[in-house]
C-alpha cells in the first residue's frame, strides 16, 4: 500500500485485513491518505502499533512497532530483496522473546516522538 499506491491506510486494525488463498486484501481504505500528506507518517505509525499489538496479543513473535514503521518505509527494500528481509526480522522477533524495560521504553519514545516531514520541521 505504501510504495505501490502511495498511500497509508490510516485506519488499519485486524477488522480490516482479510485473509484468503494465502493472499491479504486491506479493506475499507476509503479514509487512506497519500504519504505525503501533513499526518501520513503518524498514521502509518498508529497502523504499525494497531497490527503489532493485535498479533503480540494473539501470541505472535512479531516486530516492533519502530521495525515495523522503518521495514515499509525502507527505500531500499524491493522484490528482490524482500524474502531475505522478512526472513531475518521472522528470526530476530522469535529470537527477542522478552521485552526488557530498556526495550519497552524505547518502544514507548518511539509513540510518542515528532516525525519530521521535511529538514526544515
Amino acid at each position: 500500500l505504501y510504495h505501490e499506491c502511495k498511500l497509508i491506510h490510516a485506519d488499519l486494525s485486524e477488522y480490516n485485513i482479510l485473509y484468503c488463498n494465502e493472499s491479504l486484501y486491506i479493506i475499507d481504505v476509503s479514509q487512506s491518505v497519500e504519504h505525503d500528506h501533513p499526518q501520513a507518517l503518524e498514521f502509518l505509525r498508529k497502523d504499525c502499533s494497531n497490527i503489532t499489538a493485535f498479533f503480540r496479543k494473539s501470541g505472535v513473535c512479531v516486530m516492533r512497532v519502530k521495525e515495523l514503521f522503518e521495514f515499509v518505509t525502507d527505500p531500499t527494500i524491493n522484490k528482490d530483496n524482500l524474502d531475505e528481509y522478512l526472513q531475518l526480522a521472522q528470526e530476530k522477533a522469535v529470537a527477542c522473546g522478552i521485552t526488557t524495560a530498556e526495550e519497552e521504553v524505547s518502544e514507548a519514545v518511539f509513540q510518542n516522538v515528532f516525525i519530521p516531514r521535511t529538514l526544515n520541521e
